[in-house]
């Protein structure tokens, strides 16, 4: 027969209540009674009776996370980083791609709310604001995308993007480079691909140099978009200087310096690149990728941690939003060499 919290209670020599507040972590117990609670629940083979306790409070203790392409390391990395504070506090995450589909996402917060999650983390959406600012029952963190005007049950959690693409211009300007190619998201709908271009343009325009200099083109956010985007691009191009190129993902990054490789030229002595995000294995490509770190970390620990005061406090988020630091990590691939 299963054990209950009672029987855990009544072994340990404790209240039902104590035992309680150890599982829940709600208030403070003090290490002797933790150790002799433990020890009772492993004893008794006891586990947690989930069902039951949200019937107790009213909650499902349950998160639904939505991400735009699990198989972009940039997003896996929030998402474990989600994972860790959910289940510190034992709260469980539903994991959920959308395809970098509007349509998918849409449904996907319906079926969240349908099946009764506390809240939703909604990361780098593709809906517009106004579609995302509907009301809704329960709290949602926007996660990697900027913040937009609400009243509603919502918060932000995001990098300065526009930051981002400054320090690239400067790095490069700073090394002497005088002709730009941007390899940059969909800038039509991801507000942080538009915010890294302008952060970009911008600085390059404010040097002195002219829109003539800075070369754009728009791909997705793909190793394969970034490779075929970058490939038909040096078909036609005829080298001059060495070119400075921002491509504004690492995944995406990854496939143009392999479109490079296969086009006959060299990464940077021939093309230097920056990327974007610090993906874990940029620092492992050859040549390693200087890039811009996009705090993954943060995001996924912040944004959650959010949710969870929203859905405990039970107060509206309101528009509240925290706005991290971007940095450059300087490596190899945009080295300023002699041509």
């Amino acid at each position: 027969m299963r054990a209950t919290i009672k029987d855990v209670a009544k072994l340990a020599g404790v209240s039902t209540a104590t035992v309680s507040n150890v599982i829940t972590r709600k208030k403070y117990v003090s290490p002797e009674l933790i150790e002799k609670i433990t020890k009772a629940m492993k004893e008794l083979d006891y586990t947690t009776n989930t069902i039951a306790r949200s019937l107790k409070v009213n909650r499902s203790f349950r998160i639904g996370l939505i991400v735009p392409d699990i198989t972009n390391p940039f997003f896996g990395e929030i998402v474990k980083y989600a994972e860790k504070v959910a289940n510190k506090e034992n709260y469980h995450i539903t994991l959920c791609d959308s395809d970098q589909s509007i349509e998918k996402e849409r449904k996907i917060i319906n079926t969240f709310i349908e099946n009764g999650v506390d809240g939703i983390i909604n990361v780098a959406p593709r809906m517009k604001d106004r579609e995302l600012n509907k009301k809704r029952p329960v709290p949602m963190v926007i996660v990697d995308r900027p913040a937009f005007e609400t009243e509603k049950d919502i918060a932000f959690v995001f990098a300065d993007n526009y930051e981002g693409g400054s320090r690239v211009a400067k790095r490069f300007i700073d090394q002497g480079f005088k002709k730009f190619l941007c390899l940059v998201g969909p800038v039509d709908i991801v507000p942080n691909a538009k915010k890294r271009l302008m952060g970009f343009q911008e600085y390059v325009l404010d040097q002195g140099f002219t829109d003539s200099d800075v070369e754009m083109l728009q791909c997705d956010f793909s190793f394969e978009a970034g490779y075929e985007v970058m490939k038909k691009y040096l078909m036609n191009y005829q080298q001059e200087e060495q070119l400075a190129a921002f491509v504004s993902s690492d995944i995406m990054a990854w496939g143009a310096i392999e479109a490079i490789t296969d086009m006959g030229l060299r990464v940077p002595k021939d093309i230097a690149v920056i990327g974007y995000d610090n993906i874990f294995f940029s620092n492992f490509i050859h040549p390693r990728l200087t890039t811009i770190d996009n705090p993954t970390k943060q995001l996924g620990a912040m944004s959650t941690q959010l949710l969870l005061d929203a859905i405990e406090g039970k107060e509206s988020l309101k528009g509240n939003y925290v706005v991290l630091n971007s940095k450059l990590v300087e490596r190899q691939s945009d080295e300023r060499l002699p041509f």
